[in-house]
């Protein structure tokens, strides 16, 4: 049976061979379609930040985004084509407008490509390691080896500009030990431990991409054409600086300090470039992404004071990211997923 194989150097959407002769699994399928509809979306957003990007070391890592996207998008397209699967609406050029002026900075294009691939890694993966196909996990092995060199593109730029926000330096304790007391857990009453490292990384983790995300719904909330769609981001920003306020205040409880916060990256353009439709579902894909994150803070977080604030955080979040498919699915934006056939739809079909 041959196989597919990436050379050194190939491009995502250019593979030697063919696909094993197998029909793709439900989670292969599942994967195709989660990234297809995924990266459609991000090339509507990149193709406006592209237009407006102004900085000339910031331009190339924009248009070099914005080509693998595109990329990812036919890749996909030519495997479910050849499988004779559907191929998702997903996000056209019907959703972003990219004579709009900008809504961002140029050091926001840089924070959000960043901060985007953190989580990017971390599907790209999952959709790796559970795929079975050869030319599939091909095809995610490279997702991840360019999601990778974005990711790092942008922080070196970062840190060439200063730019860069570092998470918390901190003394460590010299000692190694054992815990010994169930104190190690507590935290609500009297005194309670210092934090740990993980933990002090989970609170700055959770600051800085809160910050970056309010920034990104402060310009959707400013170009919203409806309403709803308004009033439902705005309620997205207070739910971030309610987070970055509780994250802040457990960090500096312990004297260590905060990171610094970015309010002057969004613009004062009130014009769309992008629909409504893309916003609630880049906000969707956001909630999914908190919802991860919180889920991992509150497994690596013993102290009780901590684990609660993100158990809180992630049902705020779920209820919040619920209402927003709500609105998604009364404005007729809600593209279903792929699914199994409807056996008991075909029961009531006429038989031949």
């Amino acid at each position: 049976m041959e196989q597919t194989f990436y050379e050194p150097g190939q491009t995502e959407d250019k593979a030697i061979g063919a696909p094993d002769n197998v029909p793709l699994t439900s989670t292969e399928v599942a994967a195709l379609w989660n990234t297809y509809i995924q990266y459609t979306m991000f090339a509507c957003v990149f193709k406006h930040f592209n237009q407006t990007v102004e900085d000339n070391d910031i331009r190339p890592i924009i248009q070099n985004a914005l080509d693998i996207w595109n990329k990812r998008v036919s890749r996909v397209r030519e495997i479910l084509n050849k499988e004779d699967l559907p191929i998702p609406i997903g996000f056209t050029d019907k959703d972003v407008d990219i004579k709009a002026p900008r809504l961002y900075t140029d050091p926001f294009y840089l924070y959000y490509l960043r901060d985007m691939n953190k989580f990017a890694i971390a599907i790209n993966g999952l959709a790796l390691t559970t795929g079975a196909r050869a030319d599939i996990r091909d095809f995610y092995t490279h997702c991840v080896n360019s999601t990778m060199e974005l990711y790092n593109d942008a922080t070196n730029t970062l840190l060439s500009k200063g730019l860069f926000i570092r998470p918390p330096y901190v003394t460590i304790a010299r000692e190694v030990d054992f815990v010994r007391e169930q104190d190690f857990l507590t935290g609500f009453l009297g005194e309670h431990r210092p934090l740990l490292a993980q933990e002090v990384s989970a609170l700055a983790y959770g600051i800085m991409t809160n910050n970056v995300v309010k920034s990104l719904l402060m310009g959707f909330r400013q170009a919203a054409r409806s309403d709803q769609v308004g009033k439902y981001l705005e309620r997205g920003i207070n739910l971030c600086n309610k987070y970055m306020e509780a994250f802040s205040s457990a960090l500096k409880q312990e004297n260590i300090p905060a990171a610094i916060c970015w309010d002057t990256i969004v613009t004062d353009s009130t014009t769309p470039p992008f629909s409504d439709k893309l916003m609630m579902f880049k906000t969707s894909y956001i909630n999914s992404a908190f919802l991860v994150s919180y889920t991992t803070f509150f497994a690596t977080s013993p102290r009780h004071d901590l684990s609660a604030i993100f158990m809180k955080a992630f049902t705020e979040v779920a209820d919040y990211a619920q209402d927003g498919l709500n609105i998604m699915i009364d404005n007729g934006w809600y593209e279903e997923p792929a699914r199994t056939v409807d056996r008991r739809e075909l029961l009531n079909k006429p038989k031949h």
